[in-house]
Protein backbone atom coordinates (compact mmCIF):
# COMPACT_ATOMS: atom_id res chain seq x y z
CA UNK A 1 0.00 0.00 0.00
CA UNK A 2 3.24 2.62 0.61
CA UNK A 3 4.06 1.41 -2.36
CA UNK A 4 0.99 2.47 -4.26
CA UNK A 5 0.75 5.71 -2.91
CA UNK A 6 3.68 6.88 -2.75
CA UNK A 7 3.91 6.29 -6.70
CA UNK A 8 0.72 7.91 -6.95
CA UNK A 9 2.18 10.97 -6.16
CA UNK A 10 4.79 11.44 -8.85
CA UNK A 11 3.97 13.24 -11.74
CA UNK A 12 3.47 11.49 -15.13
CA UNK A 13 6.97 12.83 -16.79
CA UNK A 14 9.18 12.35 -13.65
CA UNK A 15 7.83 8.48 -13.96
CA UNK A 16 8.67 8.22 -17.86
CA UNK A 17 12.09 9.91 -16.96
CA UNK A 18 12.85 6.87 -14.25
CA UNK A 19 12.05 4.32 -16.86
CA UNK A 20 13.94 5.63 -19.27
CA UNK A 21 17.08 6.24 -16.59
CA UNK A 22 16.14 2.16 -15.90
CA UNK A 23 16.56 0.98 -18.84
CA UNK A 24 19.58 2.28 -19.48
CA UNK A 25 20.83 1.39 -15.82
CA UNK A 26 20.17 -2.25 -16.17
CA UNK A 27 22.33 -2.50 -19.51
CA UNK A 28 25.26 -1.98 -17.11
CA UNK A 29 24.21 -3.56 -13.73
CA UNK A 30 26.76 -5.21 -12.95
CA UNK A 31 24.55 -7.90 -11.46
CA UNK A 32 22.90 -8.94 -14.90
CA UNK A 33 26.48 -8.87 -16.26
CA UNK A 34 27.83 -11.15 -14.04
CA UNK A 35 24.75 -13.28 -14.61
CA UNK A 36 24.97 -13.17 -18.67
CA UNK A 37 28.65 -14.22 -18.47
CA UNK A 38 28.20 -16.55 -16.55
CA UNK A 39 29.47 -21.14 -18.00
CA UNK A 40 28.35 -24.13 -16.60
CA UNK A 41 31.69 -24.75 -14.83
CA UNK A 42 31.30 -21.45 -12.68
CA UNK A 43 28.62 -21.67 -8.96
CA UNK A 44 25.77 -19.67 -9.68
CA UNK A 45 26.08 -16.58 -7.53
CA UNK A 46 24.26 -16.66 -4.31
CA UNK A 47 22.85 -13.20 -5.22
CA UNK A 48 20.61 -14.67 -8.23
CA UNK A 49 19.14 -17.40 -6.16
CA UNK A 50 17.74 -15.44 -3.31
CA UNK A 51 14.77 -13.41 -3.11
CA UNK A 52 15.30 -9.51 -3.21
CA UNK A 53 11.78 -6.99 -3.32
CA UNK A 54 13.01 -3.07 -2.33
CA UNK A 55 9.72 -1.80 -0.31
CA UNK A 56 10.52 1.66 -1.41
CA UNK A 57 8.93 3.37 -5.02
CA UNK A 58 11.81 2.64 -6.86
CA UNK A 59 13.07 -1.02 -7.40
CA UNK A 60 16.56 -1.07 -6.95
CA UNK A 61 19.45 -2.92 -9.46
CA UNK A 62 19.72 -5.78 -6.88
CA UNK A 63 16.02 -6.87 -7.14
CA UNK A 64 15.06 -10.21 -8.47
CA UNK A 65 12.63 -8.48 -10.96
CA UNK A 66 14.66 -6.42 -12.21
CA UNK A 67 18.24 -9.11 -12.38
CA UNK A 68 16.06 -11.57 -14.16
CA UNK A 69 13.91 -9.16 -16.44
CA UNK A 70 17.86 -8.76 -17.72
CA UNK A 71 19.23 -11.85 -18.07
CA UNK A 72 20.23 -12.98 -21.63
CA UNK A 73 21.82 -16.26 -20.46
CA UNK A 74 19.11 -19.08 -21.13
CA UNK A 75 21.60 -21.62 -19.49
CA UNK A 76 21.61 -20.00 -16.43
CA UNK A 77 17.74 -19.68 -16.05
CA UNK A 78 17.84 -23.08 -16.96
CA UNK A 79 20.45 -24.06 -14.20
CA UNK A 80 18.65 -21.36 -11.81
CA UNK A 81 15.28 -23.39 -12.43
CA UNK A 82 16.95 -26.93 -11.57
CA UNK A 83 18.04 -25.59 -7.99
CA UNK A 84 16.67 -25.62 -5.14
CA UNK A 85 15.12 -22.62 -3.35
CA UNK A 86 13.01 -19.78 -3.66
CA UNK A 87 10.06 -20.73 -5.54
CA UNK A 88 9.47 -16.83 -6.44
CA UNK A 89 13.03 -16.80 -7.70
CA UNK A 90 11.85 -20.08 -9.49
CA UNK A 91 9.04 -18.58 -10.89
CA UNK A 92 10.83 -15.58 -12.33
CA UNK A 93 13.48 -18.11 -14.11
CA UNK A 94 10.38 -20.06 -15.51
CA UNK A 95 8.62 -16.90 -16.72
CA UNK A 96 12.18 -15.26 -18.59
CA UNK A 97 13.07 -18.57 -19.87
CA UNK A 98 9.60 -18.33 -21.74
CA UNK A 99 10.05 -15.30 -22.96
CA UNK A 100 13.41 -15.30 -23.79
CA UNK A 101 13.81 -18.76 -26.01
CA UNK A 102 9.81 -19.22 -26.56
CA UNK A 103 7.80 -21.85 -25.30
CA UNK A 104 8.40 -24.70 -27.74
CA UNK A 105 12.05 -24.15 -27.08
CA UNK A 106 12.06 -24.29 -23.17
CA UNK A 107 9.25 -27.28 -22.65
CA UNK A 108 11.15 -29.30 -25.73
CA UNK A 109 14.18 -28.84 -23.37
CA UNK A 110 12.42 -28.89 -19.52
CA UNK A 111 10.57 -32.27 -21.26
CA UNK A 112 14.04 -33.10 -21.90
CA UNK A 113 15.30 -32.32 -18.05
CA UNK A 114 12.08 -34.13 -16.30
CA UNK A 115 12.93 -37.40 -18.83
CA UNK A 116 16.28 -37.76 -17.82
CA UNK A 117 15.71 -36.95 -14.18
CA UNK A 118 12.09 -38.22 -13.05
CA UNK A 119 13.11 -37.24 -9.33
CA UNK A 120 12.79 -33.82 -9.75
CA UNK A 121 8.68 -34.28 -10.05
CA UNK A 122 8.41 -35.21 -6.90
CA UNK A 123 8.79 -31.11 -6.50
CA UNK A 124 5.11 -29.63 -7.07
CA UNK A 125 6.61 -26.53 -8.45
CA UNK A 126 8.28 -28.90 -11.53
CA UNK A 127 5.18 -30.96 -11.42
CA UNK A 128 3.86 -27.74 -12.26
CA UNK A 129 5.61 -26.86 -15.07
CA UNK A 130 5.39 -30.59 -16.57
CA UNK A 131 1.63 -29.76 -16.34
CA UNK A 132 2.08 -26.64 -18.25
CA UNK A 133 4.30 -28.28 -20.85
CA UNK A 134 0.58 -29.97 -22.19
CA UNK A 135 -1.04 -26.58 -22.61
CA UNK A 136 -0.71 -24.50 -25.60
CA UNK A 137 1.30 -21.67 -25.49
CA UNK A 138 1.91 -18.05 -27.72
CA UNK A 139 4.30 -15.75 -27.32
CA UNK A 140 3.62 -12.26 -28.67
CA UNK A 141 4.86 -8.71 -29.04
CA UNK A 142 2.05 -5.88 -29.39
CA UNK A 143 2.09 -2.38 -30.83
CA UNK A 144 -1.35 -0.33 -30.21
CA UNK A 145 -2.49 2.80 -31.14
CA UNK A 146 -5.06 4.78 -28.58
CA UNK A 147 -8.17 5.80 -30.40
CA UNK A 148 -7.14 9.33 -28.73
CA UNK A 149 -3.62 9.46 -30.76
CA UNK A 150 -5.28 8.67 -33.98
CA UNK A 151 -8.64 8.26 -35.79
CA UNK A 152 -9.47 4.32 -36.45
CA UNK A 153 -9.40 4.28 -39.82
CA UNK A 154 -5.71 5.76 -39.75
CA UNK A 155 -4.58 3.28 -37.40
CA UNK A 156 -5.82 0.71 -39.39
CA UNK A 157 -3.94 1.79 -41.88
CA UNK A 158 -0.70 1.99 -39.98
CA UNK A 159 -1.00 -1.19 -38.90
CA UNK A 160 -1.70 -2.79 -42.22
CA UNK A 161 1.64 -1.13 -43.36
CA UNK A 162 3.20 -2.40 -40.52
CA UNK A 163 2.07 -5.88 -41.32
CA UNK A 164 3.23 -5.44 -44.72
CA UNK A 165 6.52 -5.04 -43.30
CA UNK A 166 6.41 -7.80 -41.45
CA UNK A 167 5.63 -10.12 -43.63
CA UNK A 168 8.29 -9.22 -45.64
CA UNK A 169 10.85 -10.22 -43.27
CA UNK A 170 11.75 -6.85 -41.54
CA UNK A 171 12.54 -7.78 -37.95
CA UNK A 172 10.20 -6.77 -35.43
CA UNK A 173 12.79 -4.22 -33.56
CA UNK A 174 13.51 -2.47 -36.28
CA UNK A 175 9.70 -1.89 -37.40
CA UNK A 176 8.54 -0.94 -34.07
CA UNK A 177 11.42 1.55 -34.28
CA UNK A 178 10.68 2.70 -37.49
CA UNK A 179 7.12 3.81 -36.73
CA UNK A 180 7.41 5.16 -33.37
CA UNK A 181 10.00 7.46 -34.66
CA UNK A 182 7.50 8.19 -37.88
CA UNK A 183 4.39 9.04 -35.26
CA UNK A 184 6.93 10.80 -32.60
CA UNK A 185 5.24 14.00 -31.11
CA UNK A 186 6.73 16.77 -28.54
CA UNK A 187 4.31 18.24 -25.74
CA UNK A 188 4.19 20.09 -22.60
CA UNK A 189 4.16 18.82 -19.30
CA UNK A 190 3.72 21.17 -15.88
CA UNK A 191 5.43 19.73 -13.07
CA UNK A 192 4.40 20.23 -9.34
CA UNK A 193 6.72 23.10 -8.74
CA UNK A 194 4.55 25.05 -12.05
CA UNK A 195 7.66 24.51 -14.38
CA UNK A 196 7.11 23.28 -17.79
CA UNK A 197 8.80 20.46 -20.07
CA UNK A 198 9.10 19.49 -23.14
CA UNK A 199 8.88 15.41 -23.75
CA UNK A 200 8.19 12.93 -26.76
CA UNK A 201 5.80 10.44 -27.13
CA UNK A 202 4.92 8.40 -30.05
CA UNK A 203 1.24 7.58 -31.63
CA UNK A 204 2.32 3.93 -31.83
CA UNK A 205 3.08 2.36 -28.36
CA UNK A 206 5.15 -0.92 -27.32
CA UNK A 207 2.80 -3.00 -25.91
CA UNK A 208 5.00 -5.01 -24.74
CA UNK A 209 5.52 -8.87 -24.73
CA UNK A 210 3.68 -11.81 -23.63
CA UNK A 211 3.32 -15.52 -23.03
CA UNK A 212 0.13 -16.34 -23.27
CA UNK A 213 -1.96 -19.45 -22.04
CA UNK A 214 -5.58 -20.22 -21.30
CA UNK A 215 -4.37 -20.03 -17.65
CA UNK A 216 -2.02 -16.94 -17.77
CA UNK A 217 -2.31 -13.94 -19.90
CA UNK A 218 -0.21 -11.75 -17.72
CA UNK A 219 3.10 -10.11 -18.08
CA UNK A 220 3.70 -9.94 -13.99
CA UNK A 221 5.96 -10.28 -12.36
CA UNK A 222 8.41 -7.97 -14.91
CA UNK A 223 5.37 -5.62 -15.82
CA UNK A 224 2.22 -4.70 -13.75
CA UNK A 225 0.23 -5.90 -17.24
CA UNK A 226 -2.47 -7.85 -17.83
CA UNK A 227 -3.55 -8.78 -21.88
CA UNK A 228 -7.10 -8.35 -22.22
CA UNK A 229 -8.73 -11.92 -21.17
CA UNK A 230 -10.92 -11.81 -24.30
CA UNK A 231 -7.80 -11.37 -26.76
CA UNK A 232 -6.61 -14.69 -25.17
CA UNK A 233 -8.23 -17.22 -27.19
CA UNK A 234 -8.18 -15.73 -30.52
CA UNK A 235 -4.09 -15.25 -29.77
CA UNK A 236 -4.05 -18.74 -28.83
CA UNK A 237 -5.60 -19.91 -32.33
CA UNK A 238 -2.14 -18.10 -33.77
CA UNK A 239 0.54 -19.72 -35.36
CA UNK A 240 4.18 -18.32 -35.29
CA UNK A 241 4.91 -15.36 -37.59
CA UNK A 242 0.96 -14.13 -37.79
CA UNK A 243 -0.30 -10.95 -37.36
CA UNK A 244 -3.34 -10.70 -35.36
CA UNK A 245 -5.14 -6.93 -35.10
CA UNK A 246 -7.79 -7.01 -32.03
CA UNK A 247 -9.61 -4.19 -30.28
CA UNK A 248 -9.56 -3.29 -26.85
CA UNK A 249 -13.25 -1.14 -26.21
CA UNK A 250 -12.01 -0.81 -22.91
CA UNK A 251 -9.09 0.87 -22.97
CA UNK A 252 -10.19 2.61 -26.40
CA UNK A 253 -7.22 1.16 -28.66
CA UNK A 254 -6.53 -0.82 -31.22
CA UNK A 255 -3.47 -3.82 -30.86
CA UNK A 256 -1.33 -5.41 -33.57
CA UNK A 257 -0.10 -8.75 -32.29
CA UNK A 258 2.92 -10.55 -33.78
CA UNK A 259 3.01 -14.24 -32.31
CA UNK A 260 7.09 -14.60 -32.10
CA UNK A 261 6.45 -18.50 -30.77
CA UNK A 262 3.35 -20.83 -30.69
CA UNK A 263 3.65 -24.24 -28.77
CA UNK A 264 0.95 -26.87 -30.13
CA UNK A 265 -0.60 -28.93 -27.73
CA UNK A 266 0.90 -32.09 -28.13
CA UNK A 267 -2.67 -33.57 -29.67
CA UNK A 268 -2.60 -30.28 -32.33
CA UNK A 269 -1.54 -30.86 -35.18
CA UNK A 270 -3.53 -28.50 -37.27
CA UNK A 271 -1.10 -26.65 -40.30
CA UNK A 272 -2.05 -23.63 -41.87
CA UNK A 273 0.04 -20.73 -43.82
CA UNK A 274 1.30 -17.52 -41.94
CA UNK A 275 -1.84 -14.94 -42.24
CA UNK A 276 -2.98 -11.36 -40.89
CA UNK A 277 -6.15 -11.55 -38.80
CA UNK A 278 -8.34 -8.74 -37.78
CA UNK A 279 -11.07 -9.07 -35.45
CA UNK A 280 -13.02 -6.76 -32.99
CA UNK A 281 -13.57 -6.74 -29.65
CA UNK A 282 -17.30 -8.17 -29.87
CA UNK A 283 -16.31 -11.02 -31.97
CA UNK A 284 -13.88 -11.67 -28.94
CA UNK A 285 -16.27 -11.52 -26.71
CA UNK A 286 -18.20 -14.62 -28.09
CA UNK A 287 -15.65 -16.99 -26.27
Amino acid sequence: MGRAICMLRLVFAVAISVAIAAFVFAEENPVIAQANAWTHDQPIPAELLAFRDSDGCFSEPTDTYIVVDGITNYDLLRAIILQRGDERVFECAVKRALLLVGPTRFFHDIREVYAATPQLLSQPRHRAVHARSTLAHVLVDGLSIDDRDMPRDDADAVFARIAADLRAGVAFDAVQKKYWDAYEYAYTETLSDGSKVTLHRTRVGNYGDFVISERDHSARPFRSADLPEQHVRPLLSGRTGDIIILRDETEHRSILYRVRDAFLHPHDTLERPNQTMKTGYDWCQGF
